[in-house]
C-alpha cells in the first residue's frame, strides 16, 4: 500500500502531465494518455490501496517479540526443504548454461562483454533461450531467497548465506547477459523487504528510523542501479547518438519505462480492446503454463486480434519501450468495473500476506516478500499474474504444507492418536 502511494501518484502525475513533443522528442512515440486514461488509472490504484487498507483496518494487531518467532522445529523443515529448493535452482541454471553452449555462447564472448560493458543487441537473448520446462527452475530462486532470508534472520548458517549469495551471483550474471534486469531486481526486492522489518522490530531506535528513511535512500540507489545496467543495456548504442550527459540519459529513461507504460496502457485502453477478447495479461500464468501454452489455448479460444500487441505499439507507440501499463491491463482484459474489481481483490489478497506477515505466520512470511515486488512493478506491469512466478509460489507452497506438519505434530497433546489440532487454534509461536 506504502509503495503504492510512494510510486503511482508522482509518476501518473508526470506521465499526464508531459506534452505530445515531449513524448516524441524523448520516447519516439505519441501522447495518447489523456484525461479518461489517467483517470482510469488512478481510480485502478486507488481500487488496490482500498482492498489492503480494508484488510488492515479489519485485522486484529498481535505483536510478535521476537519476530518473526517461527519455532525450531518449524525452522529446520524450511531449511531442509530450502535445500531442495535450492538444488532445483541449480539445474534450472545448469540447464541454461548447456543450452546456451550448445547453441554456441562461448565463455570468449561472455567475459569480452563483460569487460567492454557492451550488450546492446547482442545474441545472448537468442542463445539463452528458455528450454520449456527446464530453465523454468531457476525461477525456483526467487523462493529461495526468500527462505534463506527468513532463516538467516532468524540464526545465522553459514551454508544457507553462501547459497543465497550463490543464487544472487547467478542472477546477476543471467541478467547483465540476458539483458534481464527484473532477474536480479525481483531477488533484491524480498531480501530488502525481510531484511528491512526485521530490523524494524528486533534493532533500537536507529535501526527502526534507518527503516522509516530508506525509500529516500533506496530510491537513489535503485536509479543507479539501473544506471548500471542501462550503460551496458543502451548507453552503448545511444552515447553517440545523443548530446544527453549518461546521468541525464539514465534519468530519462527511468522516467520513460513509467510514463510510457501509462502512454501504452492508454493505447491498449483505446486501441486493444476487441470483441470476443478472453483476459490475458491479468491471468498470464494460466495460459503460460506448461502444457496450455503449448496447446495454443489462448490462440484457440480468443478471438483474433485485429493488431497483434506488438503491431500496437509500432502503430501507435514504441516498441523499445513495450511495458503495458499494470494498471489499466485488467480494464483492457475485464472491462472497467472488472479491472477495478479485479485490482481491489488484489489488494486485499495482498493486505492479507501482508498481515500474516508481519504476523510472523510461515506462509505470509514466505508470500509477501513475493508479492511486495508485485506492488512496486505494477504501474509498469501485472507481476504477480507472470508464469514466472508461478514455480516460487509452488515450491512456496510444497515448503509450507512440509514445515507445517512440524507444528500441528507439536500441537497434539502427548499420547493422542487423534487428529493434530488444527493450525492457529491454539496460543503460542505463530506459524
Amino acid at each position: 500500500m506504502g509503495a503504492v502511494a510512494l510510486i503511482v501518484p508522482a509518476s501518473l502525475w508526470y506521465a499526464a502531465s508531459l506534452s505530445d513533443d515531449t513524448y516524441r522528442l524523448l520516447w519516439r512515440t505519441p501522447k495518447v494518455l489523456g484525461p479518461t486514461t489517467t483517470a482510469l488509472a488512478a481510480a485502478a490504484a486507488l481500487a488496490f490501496v482500498v482492498g489492503a487498507a480494508t484488510v488492515r483496518a479489519l485485522a486484529r494487531r498481535r505483536v510478535v517479540r521476537p519476530w518473526p518467532g517461527l519455532g525450531a522445529d518449524v525452522l529446520d523443515r524450511v531449511e531442509r526443504g530450502s535445500g531442495v529448493v535450492f538444488w532445483l535452482t541449480a539445474v534450472g541454471y545448469a540447464a541454461f548454461a548447456v543450452a546456451a553452449a550448445a547453441r554456441g555462447l562461448s565463455l570468449s564472448a561472455l567475459v569480452r562483454s563483460v569487460v567492454d560493458q557492451d550488450n546492446y543487441g547482442s545474441e545472448f537473448r537468442d542463445q539463452l533461450a528458455p528450454v520449456p520446462g527446464v530453465t523454468t527452475l531457476t525461477q525456483c530462486g526467487l523462493a529461495y531467497v526468500v527462505m534463506a532470508s527468513v532463516l538467516l534472520v532468524h540464526r545465522w548458517d553459514g551454508r544457507t548465506a553462501r547459497r543465497l549469495g550463490v543464487v544472487l551471483l547467478l542472477a546477476l550474471v543471467r541478467s547483465f547477459v540476458n539483458t534481464e534486469r527484473l532477474a536480479l531486481l525481483e531477488l533484491l526486492v524480498p531480501l530488502v523487504v525481510v531484511l528491512a522489518v526485521a530490523l524494524r522490530r528486533r534493532g533500537g531506535a536507529v535501526a527502526r528510523r534507518a527503516v522509516v528513511l530508506a525509500p529516500a535512500v533506496l530510491l537513489p540507489l535503485v536509479v543507479a542501479v539501473f544506471g548500471a545496467f542501462e550503460y551496458s543495456r543502451s548507453w552503448q548504442f545511444f552515447a553517440d547518438r545523443t548530446d544527453q550527459s549518461f546521468v541525464g540519459f539514465v534519468l530519462a529513461r527511468v522516467a520513460g519505462y513509467y510514463a510510457t507504460a501509462f502512454n501504452n496502457g492508454a493505447i491498449r485502453v483505446e486501441e486493444g480492446t476487441y470483441p470476443g477478447r478472453l483476459p490475458y495479461e491479468s491471468v498470464q500464468m494460466v495460459w503460460d503454463a506448461p502444457g496450455v501454452s503449448s496447446l495454443g489455448l489462448y490462440d484457440r479460444w480468443s478471438a483474433s486480434p485485429p493488431l497483434a500487441s506488438q503491431d500496437l505499439l509500432e502503430r501507435f507507440g514504441n516498441p523499445e519501450f513495450n511495458n503495458p501499463g499494470g494498471l489499466l491491463v485488467p480494464v483492457v482484459d475485464l472491462g472497467v468495473v472488472g479491472g477495478l474489481l479485479y485490482l481491489l481483490v488484489a489488494g486485499v489478497l495482498v493486505g492479507l500476506a501482508y498481515q500474516a506477515f508481519v504476523e510472523g505466520r510461515l506462509v505470509g512470511l514466505l508470500l509477501y516478500p513475493v508479492a511486495a515486488t508485485g506492488v512496486f512493478e505494477l504501474p509498469r506491469y501485472v507481476y504477480w499474474s507472470q508464469g514466472r512466478v508461478l514455480p516460487a509460489v509452488l515450491c512456496i507452497a510444497a515448503v509450507s504444507l512440509y514445515a507445517l506438519r512440524a507444528r500441528r505434530r507439536a500441537d497434539r497433546p502427548p499420547g493422542d492418536l487423534g487428529p493434530a489440532v488444527p493450525a492457529g487454534s491454539v496460543t503460542g509461536s505463530p506459524s
